[in-house]
């Protein structure tokens, strides 16, 4: 208010106008220092966060996942999280490919880490989980030439040939083809690596209808199998005619005519002459 005697604001008025000004700049001041120190010490501790914690990839569900429900790559990411809190009996990101086909056994909340024990198959990955219905999975026992050199690798595709008989009558010839593997020895991931690395082993797995396992379990009683590794694209089947000896050497089978035999005509009994003698 304005003095009525000296027609001027009394000085206090004007010493509270300062002092809230003053007032609001030092808080304007304190929120901004505030701020900074949050975030610094927000980002000093994230760094030791990185720089101390090891990180895994666990697979989480994208929406959640109802009882019976069958896991497929569509309803799962990768989330990293630290070492300490992940279950032992997480699906990682290294092999959630045999989680795939599994039934879920329990409800199970999205977000939340899939475990073993969510699926069927219990607290440790299945195998049998990985082969679909109506088919089987069948073992087969390979030498240095059909495991390709050692770099036959599961999801590769093979055609089986089979070699059979002796000298000039053995034939070769293809008894299955573009046959599914589902693993090498142990190995039932791609080895994504890119090493090129030669590994071992003695057997494969691949994936047969109980037809195809049939031809195969008898094929290895009859002669020898082979396979050939074809390219995941090409779907063009091969010849079943069976090659043999000598058509390898570009020699023309020769084909004895058949001559029909022709039977005697049986001599009608007659009387016997005897002419002249005693």
């Amino acid at each position: 208010m304005i003095d009525p005697t000296t027609g001027k604001k009394p000085r206090k008025s004007k010493k509270n106008l300062i002092m809230m000004g003053l007032a609001l700049m030092l808080g304007g001041m304190g929120v901004f220092l505030s701020k900074n120190y949050i975030e610094e010490q927000v980002a000093y501790y994230k760094g030791q966060l990185e720089q101390t914690e090891t990180m895994v990839k666990v697979v989480v569900p994208n929406r959640k996942l109802h009882r019976g429900e069958i896991v497929s790559s569509k309803v799962l990411l990768i989330r990293e999280i630290p070492e300490k809190y992940a279950d032992s009996n997480s699906v990682t990101a290294a092999n959630y490919d045999v989680a795939i086909g599994q039934r879920v056994d329990f409800d199970v909340d999205e977000g939340r880490p899939l475990l073993w024990a969510h699926l069927e198959g219990g607290l440790s990955p299945t195998f049998s989980g990985k082969v679909p219905t109506g088919l089987r999975a069948m073992t087969v026992r390979v030498d240095e030439i059909n495991s390709i050199s050692g770099f036959l690798q599961p999801k590769d595709r093979i055609d089986l040939l089979l070699t059979y008989g002796s000298g000039k009558t053995q034939e070769i010839t293809p008894i299955i083809q573009n046959l599914d593997v589902i693993a090498t020895g142990v190995q039932t991931l791609v080895d994504k690596n890119g090493s090129g690395v030669k590994r071992s082993f003695t057997t494969i797995t691949v994936q047969v209808s109980p037809e195809q396992a049939k031809k195969i379990t008898l094929s290895q009683q009859v002669g020898k199998m082979t396979a050939m590794l074809r390219n995941p694209e090409d779907e063009s089947p091969l010849s079943t005619t069976p090659m043999s000896v000598s058509s390898l050497f570009g020699e023309k089978k020769v084909v004895k005519p058949v001559v029909k035999k022709t039977k005697k005509k049986a001599k009608k009994p007659g009387i016997e002459y005897i002419i002249g003698g005693s």
